[in-house]
């Protein structure tokens, strides 16, 4: 069988299980709300040096304006407000067909306040990284999950993003994962000076994001 018939295949197969899984996830929700909620702005096309790059997450990543970040780069924003690492699987499809050659994922905080536990929401997230990266050729870097702060959701709400992280550097190979941790937390989780509420960045917030992975010559 051909190269080409088992990406089908693969296609075939992934779809059902991403609504399956998403249901599922819909349905069995903690009574919790989101609070990574803003709506995504729109972003540009310039002229790029590159191929196309995809930011991939919550609100989080909605409310970055990428495109300003990496101007020599053609940007799309695939941040969606509320969305949890079930929202993500669904969406697979529309985030695939931005094309991108490089896909930067950051996802996480609204699934801890949902209650899930973190070793299913790293599952999840390898889960998306495996089914950008199939027949796409494209590179997809995980970034650890940006924590909420202790004076908004708990120590126990630090610990458990903590633990995530722990778990999605364990499974994401070196050169395709970015701990932002050291640069955008510390002992009580996001720094005060990066939030406008304890979960959301404020302009210095974003900056320290984007410079992190100029820093590290990303994307």
């Amino acid at each position: 069988m051909s190269a080409s018939s088992w990406v089908r295949i693969v296609g075939w197969v992934a779809v059902p299980l991403t609504l399956l899984s998403l249901g599922w996830g819909l349905l069995s929700r903690p009574g919790a709300r989101s609070i990574a909620s803003v709506a995504p702005p729109p972003s540009g096309s310039p002229p790029s040096r590159g191929g196309p790059v995809t930011f991939v997450g919550d609100s989080l990543t909605a409310q970055g304006d990428w495109q300003a970040a990496f101007p020599d780069r053609v940007v799309h924003n695939q941040g969606v407000s509320g969305d949890t690492s079930f929202q993500l699987m669904a969406r697979l499809p529309e985030i695939r067909r931005t094309g991108a050659s490089t896909y930067l994922v950051m996802v996480g905080i609204n699934d801890i306040v949902w209650g899930y536990d973190p070793s299913r929401i790293a599952g999840r997230i390898q889960w998306l990284r495996t089914g950008l990266q199939i027949g796409s050729g494209a590179r997809v870097i995980v970034q650890s999950t940006i924590p909420c702060a202790r004076f908004r959701c708990g120590p126990d709400g630090v610990r458990r993003v903590a633990e995530l992280n722990h778990r999605l550097a364990q499974q994401i190979p070196p050169q395709d994962y970015v701990d932002l941790t050291p640069v955008m937390a510390d002992a009580d989780g996001l720094k005060r000076p990066y939030t406008v509420d304890g979960v959301h960045l404020n302009a210095a917030g974003y900056a320290r994001w984007q410079a992190r992975l100029r820093e590290l010559d990303l994307p």
